[in-house]
This record gives C-alpha cells, sequence and structure tokens, in this order.
C-alpha cells in the first residue's frame, strides 16, 4: 500500500517550514546577528582604549600641537572654580499599592568654566583655557538639595585632582609667571580646545571609559550567544531528527485512545525497517488513520524517542518561545546601553524607593580627595 501523502504532523508540533523559522531564524541566525552587533561595537570601543592610551607616554617631554597632558589642577589666582558642571534635576513620587517610589529627572544644565594650571610632572605649569564647550569626565557627585522637589548634582575639577586634558598645546604669555625682563610678559605653554573640537577633561585615564563599555557590550554578545545555544539545546530533537534522521515509510500497527486525566492522548504506534516507535498525534489525524496503513515517518536510528510522524523535521509549538526570547534580549540590551551611558553623554534620570522627603535625611555630599577619588558618605 503506497503511504498517503497530507500534511501529517505530531501533535503540539508545528509544520516544517515554520519550525525552520523560527528555530533556525529567529532563535538562531538573529540571536547571532545580535551577538556579533554586540561583538563589534566591543571590539572597536576596546580599539578606541587603546588608541587613548597609546596617545599618551607619561614621560613624553611637552612640545608645540595636539597633544595629550596630565597634571594636577592649580586654580587661577581669583578664581574660584577651574570647571563645574552643575545638572538642575525636580523630583517626583508616586505610590503603587502602597509603595513609594521617587525621581530625579534632569531640567537643565550649566557649566562653569574658567582658566586654570595643570602642573606637570616636569614642573611645568600649563595654563588650560577650556572653553565653553568643553566635555568632563568626572564623577557627578556633589549634591546641593534647594528644596523638597529640587536639587542639584556637581561635577567639579578641585586643586589637587590629578586630570587628563586633550588639546592644542602652544606657547603663550602666561599672566601669572614671573617676567624675565623689564616689560617682558613671561612665556608658558597654553593648552587650547583642539582645532575643530572640544578640550576633553577627565579625571580617570583615557581608556578606562572606552573599557567599560567594551567590557558591556561583551557581556551582552556572551548572553545572547548562550541564549541561542540553550535554546537550540532544548531543541535538539529537532536538529537530531533534521540531522540524524531520515524520511521513511512506516506501517501504522497500533491507534490507541489513552486517557490522562482530563487529557485524551491519541498515540500511534509505526513499524519501519529502522524498528518501531510510537507518536502522539492531533484528533482530527487520529480519526483519519487506520490501522495497517503505510505513511511518511522522520525516523532518527539513533535516538528512536525523537522520531516523529510525518515526512518533515518539525518542532515542537514551544518554538514560539524564540520570539519573545529574541525580543526581551534585544530590548534588554538597548534599554541597557542607553541607562549605563555615562551622564555626561545623556540626560541624568536617578530613581529611588521611598518618598522625597525621606530622601532629604540621607542628602550628603561626598567630599573628594585630592588624587580624585571619593570617600563613601558614612552612615548613620
Amino acid at each position: 500500500m503506497e503511504p498517503r501523502i497530507w500534511l501529517l504532523v505530531s501533535r503540539y508540533h508545528l509544520d516544517a517550514g515554520l519550525s525552520s523559522l523560527l528555530v533556525d531564524g529567529v532563535a538562531t541566525a538573529c540571536l547571532l546577528v545580535l551577538a556579533a552587533l554586540a561583538l563589534r561595537l566591543s571590539r572597536r570601543q576596546r580599539r578606541a582604549a587603546a588608541q587613548a592610551e597609546a596617545s599618551f607616554t607619561p614621560g613624553a617631554a611637552l612640545a608645540p600641537g595636539e597633544a595629550v597632558v596630565v597634571g594636577t589642577v592649580e586654580r587661577e589666582q581669583g578664581a574660584d572654580v577651574a570647571v563645574r558642571v552643575e545638572v538642575e534635576q525636580k523630583g517626583s513620587e508616586s505610590e503603587t499599592s502602597g509603595v513609594w517610589t521617587h525621581q530625579w529627572a534632569e531640567t537643565g544644565r550649566k557649566v562653569r568654566v574658567h582658566s586654570f594650571y595643570l602642573r606637570h610632572a616636569s614642573g611645568a605649569r600649563i595654563r588650560v583655557e577650556p572653553g565653553e564647550d568643553v566635555q568632563l569626565v568626572d564623577a557627578l557627585d556633589g549634591m546641593i538639595r534647594v528644596d523638597l522637589t529640587r536639587r542639584v548634582r556637581v561635577a567639579e575639577l578641585i586643586p589637587g585632582e590629578r586630570v587628563f586634558a586633550i588639546g592644542e598645546l602652544r606657547r603663550a604669555p602666561d599672566p601669572e609667571a614671573q617676567a624675565q625682563g623689564y616689560r617682558e610678559q613671561a612665556q608658558g605653554y597654553l593648552l587650547a580646545p583642539p582645532r575643530g573640537g572640544r578640550m576633553l577633561l577627565s579625571s580617570e585615564p583615557l581608556g578606562e571609559r572606552f573599557a567599560r563599555r567594551a567590557a558591556f557590550h561583551k557581556r551582552w554578545a556572551i548572553t545572547a550567544t548562550v541564549a541561542s545555544l540553550a535554546f537550540n539545546m532544548a531543541f535538539a530533537a529537532f536538529h537530531a531528527r533534521r540531522w540524524l534522521g531520515e524520511t521513511v515509510d512506516v506501517r501504522v500497527t497500533q491507534l490507541q485512545e489513552k486517557e490522562d486525566g482530563d487529557h485524551t492522548r491519541f498515540e500511534v504506534t509505526m513499524r519501519g525497517e529502522g524498528g518501531a516507535f510510537s507518536d502522539e498525534v492531533s484528533h482530527r489525524a487520529f480519526a483519519r488513520l487506520r490501522e495497517g496503513e503505510t505513511v511518511k515517518a522522520r525516523h532518527v536510528p539513533s535516538w528512536s524517542s525523537a522520531s516523529a510522524i510525518g515526512p518533515g523535521v518539525t518542532a515542537h509549538s514551544a518554538a514560539y518561545a524564540a520570539l519573545p526570547l529574541l525580543g526581551v534580549i534585544a530590548l534588554a540590551y538597548l534599554a541597557r546601553a542607553q541607562a549605563t551611558r555615562p551622564w555626561y553623554e545623556k540626560k541624568v534620570i536617578d530613581q529611588g524607593s521611598g518618598k522625597l522627603a525621606e530622601s532629604l535625611s540621607s542628602t550628603r555630599q561626598a567630599p573628594k580627595r585630592p588624587d580624585g577619588r571619593r570617600r563613601k558618605p558614612t552612615s548613620g
């Protein structure tokens, strides 16, 4: 008897095309593409970190031109600030099921800039004129509480702090240097913003911020890869049917209805040249089958339980989980990429538990050590 040609799949299985789309397309190709993109971004950030570190040679002599200068901050005579960024925030609070939370959202940003000096390791005192558009890479650790719903977070370069500065170095008159002769204005080094760009001032090593982003993207590349591997391992039977199985003619030897609690299982036992195996089908398919007839099946000789009725390579409908899996990982990656950007590259939004009034007593200003590190506030 020739096998009947009609759509026949295991119960709860998808057809071959949709199975391949979900397992191969969504859970494999899409997740691995996401991993590849994350890895590419990681490598790009790693290269940027290496280039930033290579641009600075600690023992290099000062010379005119584009330069990276490191030194300790000294304010100009009479100045009360070198570079100070003030981020203004407005607070709001909300309650859900008796639980209060609050949020501080940035409403404005002010930058106070004044010429200052960097004391170089050679002993030279380099005048720095940053410009209003200076980029400050520093901890946003200062805090001024204005009232219940307004506060200001502060990042500031203070005297004694070690800073890396990127700009254009040149010889120029220094108003604070001692003149060598009558009516002569002493010359010194001046660091100004690079041509066509803005000055970067960083209290951390130049490559550190790029290295952090490289590690971030690498972690997500690993996450997407592991998720893809885990999903494919869960569907190992699908891959076994594809790579180890073969489509064969089998004879239906037994049809059984089995009560399993409130669920009725429709089980088909088949036998072919490779041996006998059983599979579960839908009620509709069960009603059309007859004992003794020949049908097509995907038989896996080395893994009998992976064998399935029907000619196609099919997967369980749980493969639909590939869609939310990809969506959750992709959205979480994008959300974390945005949320973990440093404060100087985004609007500052802080969230916390409790009411705004409860945070009044916990507002502290962390003093800054001369080396640019912060002391942790004491508890109490």
